[in-house]
C-alpha cells in the first residue's frame, strides 16, 4: 500500500472516531430534542454493574416514593420484584434484594410515622393475561377475558404486605440474588395482587386495593389487623390501561382530612370515609373519552394521584386527562388532555408548584412524553421524550414510564419500565 492510501485510510479512521466521540449520531438519535438545557435530565444504573444491579427483565420501577428523611425508594416488576433506594446525599442508587415468590410491586409503596416502609407485592403489571383459550362457547369476549384473567390468579398465592425497616437494614450490602429483609405482614386476599396502596396523614392506617377482585382493604399498624371492605367496583369492563386488563383504580390518595379517593364503578369518583368506615360513591365522573350509545358500557379510571402543599389532588386517567380534586368542595376540574393518545401514566407535583406528567402508551409507535402543567397559566409545556446525553460515556433514551415523586430538594424523579431500566432524574 503507498503512503497515500495509507494517509487517506488513516485520516478516514480519525473522521471516524471523531464523530463517536461527538454528539451528532444521528442516525442513531431519531428522536427530535424538545427539552432545552439537556443538562436538565441525568439517570442512575438500578445497583452497580456486575455486581449487584437488579437484573434485566426484573428492572421495570413501578413504585416510588419519597421518604420524610430525602431518601427515594423504588420497587420493580419483571421476573422477580426487587426493593432500592436512591441516597441524594451520596448520589447512587443501593440495591436492597429481592422480594421472593412475587413478581410486581405496583404503585404499592408507603412510609408510616416511624419511617418504614411498607410494601404491596404482586404479580408483574406487564404480564400477559389475555385469551390463552379462546374456544369457551358462546361467551361474550367480556367473559372469556374475566375466565381467562380469573385463571391466570389461579395458582397465585396472593399479593403481601411487608414492613422494611431503614434503621436496621439500609447499610448492609446486598448482592444480586440476596433477598430483602422484610416482616410479612399478611395476605389481604387470596388470589389476587396488591395493586396500590395509600396511607392516612397521621402515618398509622394503611389503605389498599387489589386486582383482579377490586376489594378495598385496610391495615392497622397498632392491631395489625387487615380489614376487607369489599368491592370497590360492581362492573367488570376492560377499558384501560392495558386492554386485557380488568379496568380498576390504579391509584388511591388520602386527603388532609384522611378521607380516601379512587374511582370505582362507571368511572366515579369513590372515597373512603373513617368516621362511617365505609366507602362513598359520589355523582362525579372523572374525565374520560365516554361515548353515550345505547350498548355502551365502559368507563376509564384513575392510573395516578399526587398532591400539592396545599392540599389540592390531581390526578390522571387512563385515557390520558389530567384533574384537580378540592376536597373540601368536592369540585373536580378537567384540566385537559396533552396528547391524542391514551394514557397519562403518572404524575408529580413540583416543589415549584408544577404538575409533572409522563403520557403515553405501552406501545413502540406511542412511546411515553413528558408534559408540565403550570397552574398559574392553566397550560401544558412539552417537555420532549427524556433522553441521558452524556456522551461518549454514556446515552440513554426513556420510552417507557410507570412511577413518578418529587424529592426534597425539588428533584424530579422517574421510574423507567422497560426491560432493562434506570431511575431517572429532572431538574426543574
Amino acid at each position: 500500500m503507498d503512503i497515500y492510501r495509507i494517509k487517506k485510510t488513516a485520516s478516514f479512521i480519525l473522521l471516524v472516531q471523531a464523530l463517536l466521540l461527538t454528539n451528532h449520531l444521528y442516525a442513531q438519535d431519531w428522536m427530535t430534542h424538545v427539552m432545552q438545557n439537556r443538562q436538565r435530565v441525568d439517570l442512575r444504573d438500578l445497583g452497580y454493574p456486575d455486581v449487584n444491579e437488579i437484573p434485566v427483565n426484573s428492572s421495570a420501577v413501578t413504585s416510588l416514593l419519597t421518604a420524610g428523611d430525602g431518601i427515594i425508594y423504588g420497587c420493580t416488576s419483571g421476573e422477580e420484584a426487587y426493593l432500592f433506594l436512591f441516597d441524594p446525599k451520596i448520589n447512587k442508587v443501593k440495591h436492597l434484594g429481592k422480594i421472593p415468590g412475587h413478581s410486581g410491586v405496583h404503585h404499592s409503596l408507603v412510609e408510616d410515622r416511624d419511617g418504614n416502609i411498607y410494601i404491596g407485592s404482586g404479580k408483574n403489571m406487564f404480564e400477559d393475561f389475555s385469551l390463552s383459550e379462546r374456544g369457551e362457547g358462546n361467551d361474550a369476549l367480556d367473559v372469556t377475558l374475566w375466565k381467562d384473567i380469573k385463571r391466570s390468579f389461579s395458582d397465585y398465592p396472593g399479593g403481601n404486605l411487608y414492613r422494611y425497616s431503614p434503621a436496621e437494614s439500609n447499610e448492609k450490602v446486598k448482592l444480586a440474588n440476596m433477598n430483602c429483609e422484610l416482616e410479612d405482614l399478611g395476605r389481604p386476599l387470596a388470589n389476587n395482587s396488591i395493586y396500590a396502596l395509600t396511607i392516612n396523614p397521621d402515618g398509622d392506617e394503611i389503605y389498599g386495593i387489589t386486582y383482579p377482585d377490586g376489594h378495598f382493604f385496610i391495615y392497622n399498624i397498632a392491631t395489625n389487623k387487615t380489614t376487607d371492605l369489599g368491592e370497590i367496583d360492581s362492573q367488570k369492563v376492560y377499558h384501560g390501561p392495558e386492554r386485557h386488563w380488568r379496568t380498576l383504580s390504579r391509584a388511591l390518595v388520602c386527603d388532609d382530612s384522611g378521607r380516601v379517593f379512587f374511582s370505582g364503578t362507571k368511572g366515579m369518583l369513590s372515597y373512603y370515609d373513617p368516621m362511617a368506615g365505609d366507602l362513598v360513591s359520589t355523582n362525579i365522573e372523572i374525565p374520560g373519552d365516554y361515548y353515550y350509545l345505547q350498548f355502551y358500557k365502559d368507563y376509564t379510571a384513575v392510573e395516578y394521584f399526587a398532591k400539592d402543599k396545599n392540599g389540592l389532588i390531581y390526578g390522571g386517567t387512563t385515557d390520558g386527562y389530567l384533574f384537580s380534586l378540592d376536597t373540601q368542595t368536592t369540585e373536580l376540574v378537567n384540566l385537559g388532555k396533552v396528547r391524542e393518545s391514551r394514557r397519562l401514566r403518572c404524575l408529580t407535583v413540583g416543589q415549584n408548584g408544577n404538575v409533572y406528567i409522563m403520557a403515553g402508551e405501552q406501545s413502540a409507535s406511542r412511546p411515553c412524553q413528558f408534559y408540565m402543567y403550570n397552574p398559574q397559566t392553566h397550560g401544558f409545556e412539552n417537555l420532549g421524550m427524556l433522553a441521558v446525553d452524556r456522551s461518549p460515556y454514556y446515552y440513554w433514551r426513556g420510552q417507557q414510564f410507570d412511577s413518578m415523586t418529587t424529592g426534597l430538594d425539588g428533584t424530579i424523579y422517574l421510574g423507567e419500565s422497560e426491560r432493562k431500566s434506570h431511575l431517572f432524574l429532572f431538574f426543574p
